[in-house]
């Protein structure tokens, strides 16, 4: 039987207080499920690919596969809780180019 269902990530961008469904995810399949059952509202493209990139940026810094999982739910979650709106996208850096000084 399927674990309950969470809703959608709402309210404070806080680590700590994202909701989770499960203390640890054995892999990104499972998460994957638990996140289209958890938010049904966004559309299964979105959150395929919020994963995906979420398990490029983890595998990109080789941590090992819980570490992974675990800190790819938080980004996972985090972006989808800016994509409904529940959460103001912080500050970026700025991309434009800085005269710097010459030696």
């Amino acid at each position: 039987m399927a674990e309950p269902s969470l809703p959608c990530p709402t309210g404070s961008p806080d680590a700590d207080a994202l909701p989770r469904c499960c203390e640890t995810h054995p892999d990104w399949p499972t998460l994957s499920q638990h996140l289209v059952e958890d938010c049904p509202d966004i559309p299964i493209d979105d959150l395929v690919g919020e994963v995906r990139r979420a398990r490029d940026a983890v595998e990109r810094v080789s941590l090992p596969t819980e570490e992974a999982l675990a800190i790819g739910e938080l980004i996972i979650r985090h972006q989808l809780m800016m994509r409904a709106g529940h959460v103001r996208e912080v500050a970026r850096l700025d991309p434009e180019r800085h005269r710097r000084a010459s030696a």
